[in-house]
């Protein structure tokens, strides 16, 4: 599984394989209101799709 946070501009700015480090709640909230898109394996991923990912780990 691999996570990106992308910005406006398509560039990813954070990646990570391991469950462990997605950010928290608060964190992703605050990250999707500032305008950053989320991946999981290359295609776009809601939070609450993020959040499951996360937490069945």
């Amino acid at each position: 599984m691999l996570f990106q946070v992308v910005n406006d501009k398509g560039v990813p700015v954070m990646r990570t394989e391991h469950a462990s480090c997605i950010p928290d709640d608060s964190q992703l909230s605050s990250m999707s209101k500032v305008g950053y898109k989320f991946k999981i394996d290359g295609k776009a991923a809601s939070i609450k799709k993020v959040k499951e990912v996360r937490d069945n780990v």
